[in-house]
């Protein structure tokens, strides 16, 4: 079967020149769909041969752990209530660093990579109480223009993430550090318009940040209202329509759920895939990029719908491109069928 995808996998399918604009990529001549049939082959010829029963075997395998030795500023940060999960570490190796003037250096939050820039995005927890000034400093000093947030504020009763920045009712917040003060206010807000259909719920918010010595900043806040905890949405465009609006911007983009590692991890191992399609790379094998994500943001993808939902994203995006051959697309559907099963 194996060998079988990958010829099909590989079909330029010369028939299909009808092109569409779509997240992340513009209108494609048969050329350039010719290449992307190319760049795809690993990552399409191995999801489709182990499909979702054996996508999950390899998750499985590769375990969740902590090396606190490799988190000893997260250690030390315990005692002063600055992380929200005890078993939810944070690598010392790419940390962020709060820097001058700020009061103290530390914040749970990661720097991770995609092949064409090292600093593509901030994956956090969601900001506490005690955290708060501590987020929005770091998002002026990184000069970070999209923040995407994929929790509530509760969720199944439960408090996920405090109430960090402000909306039409409440249009100005201020947070306070050690005499160090950043003021966060309200600027607009409406629903995000998605071009395709999709059921997911996102809030657009523009934000105006201000901090210490004069700092200031404009971003745009992404809210996913309905993406549940531990688990997945549609498998449709929208997180890709995401993607698409906040790449623009070459600083980091600053994604959190409420422990920034499970639906945080699924958006960096999809955009992952697609900065290696747009820059015209071979995309890697999908447990080896999860193995470099997780080198940078411990623990990313929590579950294994997460890494399903994963590929499940990305087959359909492949196949929306007429990347996939008809015989391809067969496999498709079955992979479909199988992911539906897995995921009710």
């Amino acid at each position: 079967m194996s060998s079988k995808i990958k010829k099909r996998a590989r079909s330029t399918n010369r028939d299909r020149e009808q092109s569409q604009k779509t997240n992340g990529m513009d209108d494609t001549t048969a050329a350039e769909r010719k290449r992307d049939r190319k760049l795809i082959v690993k990552f399409v010829s191995k999801a489709l041969e182990k499909g979702p029963t054996g996508l999950r075997s390899d998750f499985a395998s590769m375990k969740r752990f902590n090396d606190f030795t490799k988190m000893k500023a997260f250690k030390e940060a315990q005692e002063h209530g600055k992380n929200r999960y005890k078993d939810v570490g944070c690598l010392d190796n790419n940390r962020v660093k709060l820097g001058s003037p700020w009061p103290h250096e530390y914040i749970h939050a990661n720097y991770v990579a995609v092949p064409s820039n090292p600093k593509r995005f901030i994956c956090t927890q969601a900001p506490m109480e005690k955290t708060c000034a501590d987020f929005w400093f770091m998002c002026l000093q990184e000069k970070v223009e999209n923040i995407f947030m994929l929790c509530n504020l509760t969720e199944k009763g439960a408090k996920k993430c405090f109430e960090y920045y402000p909306t039409e009712e409440k249009d100005s917040l201020v947070f306070k550090e050690k005499g160090n003060k950043v003021t966060v206010k309200y600027d607009s807000s409406s629903s995000f318009k998605f071009r395709d259909d999709t059921q997911a719920k996102v809030t657009k918010t523009v934000l105006k940040v201000e901090g210490p010595e004069g700092a200031s900043l404009k971003t745009t806040h992404y809210h996913w209202i309905d993406w549940p905890d531990r688990g997945v949405p549609a498998a449709d465009q929208a997180i890709l329509e995401l993607l698409d609006k906040a790449r623009a911007s070459k600083n980091p983009i600053v994604v959190h759920c409420s422990a920034g590692i499970g639906r945080t991890g699924s958006v960096v191992m999809i955009e992952y895939v697609m900065d290696q399609l747009l820059n015209g790379m071979s995309i890697d094998e999908s447990d080896k990029i999860l193995q470099k994500i997780r080198e940078q943001r411990n623990n990313s993808v929590q579950t294994d719908h997460q890494y399903l939902f994963v590929h499940q994203v990305m087959l359909n995006y492949f196949k929306k491109k007429n990347l996939l051959d008809k015989e391809t697309i067969a496999f498709h559907d079955g992979f479909t069928a199988e992911y539906s099963k897995c995921v009710l």
